[in-house]
């Protein structure tokens, strides 16, 4: 065999390689990669964005966002290596959005991208997730989980050119379906917190306002008592 011919079946060899991977799983020996090809169809299309949620019967589902946030593809990832399509649902968005915070082990906060504000996608029951939309979200804010059943929103009382004390609502997202309103804080001029306890110290005009996870606190107190 000449040099040449042999030049030309090394580099027919290599097409055919690099063929055959574009439409077929990448190996390595410990990477594997999985074309939109080898996935579900579901998966092959453009989604804006994806969650993943342990159910309660010990699976795992990603959610595929898609069709500006109409609806939500949904994936079974329990097993990597053979990953199944569960179903679609179409829900109520009014947007395209982004999952911000997870609440509770059942329910995630959404915030749109038009910033018309938030609302809460409710996975209790895993293949059929509620989208709900709460008269207090929305409104452009920020969010943050305050442990495991909390949610704290911020917003400001003044244009961005005045003087800027923020507003702070606190739920209770026990139920995700039917947030409840616990306690709103105006006018915060200092936030402080204690990550070991849990606990947030917000002043303002009206003196100092305390947000504690009594849970958390127990928590911080057994294990300092047993480090002690």
């Amino acid at each position: 065999m000449n040099h040449k011919i042999a030049k030309i079946m090394v580099a027919a060899v290599f097409a055919a390689t690099v063929s055959g991977q574009a439409n077929a799983s990448t190996h390595s020996r410990s990477i594997v990669v999985e074309s939109p090809s080898n996935l579900p169809e579901i998966a092959q299309r453009k989604s804006e964005a994806m969650y993943i949620h342990e159910t309660g019967g010990g699976q795992t589902m990603l959610y595929l966002e898609q069709d500006n946030g109409r609806r939500l593809a949904i994936l079974d990832i329990s097993d990597l290596a053979a990953i199944r399509p569960v179903g679609e649902v179409t829900i109520a968005a009014k947007s395209p959005y982004d999952f911000v915070e997870t609440l509770s082990d059942s329910a995630a906060l959404i915030h749109y991208r038009d910033h018309s504000g938030f609302a809460v996608i409710n996975f209790k029951k895993f293949k059929a997730p509620v989208l709900t939309e709460a008269p207090q979200f929305e409104h452009p804010a920020e969010a943050e989980a305050i442990g495991q059943a909390g949610l704290m929103l911020t917003s400001m009382n003044h244009p961005i050119t005045q003087a800027l004390d923020p507003k702070y609502e606190i739920f209770d997202m026990s139920d995700p379906s039917n947030p409840a309103a616990i306690a709103t804080v105006d006018g915060v001029t200092q936030r402080m917190e204690r990550p070991e306890t849990g606990t947030v110290f917000m002043l303002s005009d009206s003196g100092l306002t305390v947000v504690r996870q009594p849970g958390v606190e127990q928590e911080y107190e057994i294990e300092t008592t047993y480090v002690n």
